[in-house]
Formats: structure tokens, C-alpha cells, sequence
């Protein structure tokens, strides 16, 4: 969808105010803003977001991209993001507010795609459904968020490491083969070997129980646990006790909320990313 570059740039709408003790709060690191959402707005907000996944980003990459985010942007209207498309001024609250929809519809010039066949009704009524759900985006159109040389997100899929199929490598040839107890020590090795490694001794059953209870649960062992163990060493039912304990969910929760920014969102189910 080129825009020519001598077309004037259409105002930016304003934005509204935000009234008195709502409670809307704008967060703001480095470019990014998170909104937070009454229920329904995050209703229709993921309704939009499943329709731009299944329909409405394959247009935009296939009609638009190229000029307005890809390889340029052009009259100011960048398509790779949803935050700049916002601040090109080309949407509006709503698809009949928004100069987009005039543009492709061919109500105004310069026509979009420019110098390419008309979308079909079908493509602009999509487009126009997915404005009044917000136009929100799951992710940006290019790399890093940022035009100019970048590539579009799924153009170089299908050669990502994750989309390629299981095989069964071949297991490496180490000189120390008495360490080894199982195949992904032999990697382990292998890089310890290129790196002019070698591996720690064996650890005693002391050392053992105080490494498992502080990597599980954050805890020393009792006396009496540690003494138990040392008389007998039974790893995989110290492991299975320690992964049953309630600090163990108390330990490893902490740590998934902190993954999670519990402590920055609006909690569960009203987030939007």
C-alpha cells in the first residue's frame, strides 16, 4: 500500500484525556506502553488479536509491508508496529474514523495499494473489523520493530533451528570415558575436553543432600535428614521427597512470578502484550 512521499501526512487525532481517578495506568520502558483494559475491552482486544494472527497480518505483509515498514516508510505510515501505526495518525478510534479505510476503499487518494489492484471487499472488511477491535498487533511485523533493511517476522521461518524435525545427532567421540554415565554426558565432556576441562570429582553423600535441598528449596537440611541420607544414599527418593515439599512450590512459585511481572501487571487475565 504506497503512499506518495509529496502526499501530506493526515493529522494526528487527539488523544483523549484520560478522566479524573480512572484507573488507567500508562507504563512506559524505553518505547514500549502497556494499557491497562477494562473486561471488555480485553474481550474485544484478543477477539482483534486472533483475527490479526489468522487474517490480517498475512495482508499487511503481502499488500503494505514493503513500503510502510519493511524496506521504507513512506508518507510517514509505519505498519510495523501497532504503536507506530497509532502515531502515524492513519487510525482512528474506529474503522470509519480511520483515513486507512478511506484509503483502501478508494473513497481517497492516493489510492491503496498504490499502483496495485484494489484489496478485495472481503481484505478491507477484515481490516476494518480488526480496527474496531483495537488493531492490536501479537507481535511486530519485522524484526526488532524498526524499518529500514529489516526483515519481515516469518520470512526466514522455516530455517529457525525450532521449526526443524527432531533427529538423532551423533554422540562424540571423548577421551575420559569412564566419567561418562549416559549420552548427554558425552556432550558435556566433549566441550570440557575442546575446552581443556576436566570434571570435578564425584561428590560425597554430605555434599549432595545440602546441594539438593538449596537448589529445591532454598533451604538447609535437618540434622536428622542429612544424617539419614549419609547412612543411605538414596538419590532418587530424596529427589522425589524434596519435589513433593510445599517449600519446594513456595521456592520455585516465587521465581515463575518474578518471570511473569506480577508485581507490574494488572494480574491475571486482564494483561495485554
Amino acid at each position: 500500500m504506497a503512499v506518495s512521499a509529496e502526499e501530506k501526512k493526515p493529522n494526528k487525532p487527539e488523544e483523549p484525556a484520560l478522566p479524573f481517578l480512572k484507573a488507567a495506568i500508562i507504563f512506559k520502558a524505553a518505547e514500549h506502553r502497556q494499557e491497562v483494559l477494562s473486561d471488555d475491552q480485553l474481550l474485544r482486544r484478543k477477539q482483534g488479536t486472533l483475527l490479526f494472527t489468522q487474517k490480517v497480518r498475512g495482508l499487511l505483509i503481502t499488500h503494505c509491508l514493503k513500503c510502510h515498514g519493511g524496506e521504507s516508510v513512506k508518507a510517514d505510515l509505519d505498519l510495523s508496529t501497532r504503536e507506530s501505526l497509532f502515531e502515524s495518525g492513519y487510525v482512528g478510534e474506529t474503522a470509519e474514523d480511520s483515513y486507512l479505510l478511506e484509503l483502501i476503499r478508494h473513497e481517497a487518494k492516493p489510492v491503496m495499494p498504490l499502483k496495485a489492484k484494489k484489496l478485495s471487499d472481503e481484505a478491507i472488511d477484515l481490516i476494518g473489523q480488526w480496527i474496531d477491535l483495537g488493531a492490536p498487533y501479537d507481535k511486530p511485523l519485522v524484526k526488532g520493530g524498526k524499518a529500514g533493511g529489516a526483515v519481515a517476522v516469518f520470512e526466514n521461518a522455516n530455517s529457525h533451528w525450532a521449526f526443524q524435525a527432531i533427529r538423532q545427532p551423533a554422540l562424540p567421540v571423548v577421551k575420559q570415558k569412564s566419567w561418562v554415565t549416559n549420552s548427554i554426558d558425552l556432550f558435556v565432556l566433549a566441550e570440557m575436553e575442546k575446552a581443556g576441562l576436566t570434571p570435578a570429582a564425584s561428590a560425597d553423600a554430605y555434599t549432595l543432600i545440602w546441594r539438593a535441598y538449596f537448589d529445591l528449596l532454598g533451604l538447609p537440611p535437618e540434622p536428622e535428614s542429612i544424617e539419614k541420607f549419609v547412612d543411605n544414599p538414596d538419590w532418587p527418593k530424596l529427589i522425589k521427597g524434596l519435589l513433593n515439599s510445599e517449600h519446594y512450590g513456595e521456592r520455585y512459585g516465587r521465581h515463575w512470578l518474578d518471570v511473569a511481572r506480577y508485581a507490574d501487571t494488572s494480574g491475571y487475565g486482564r494483561d495485554y502484550f
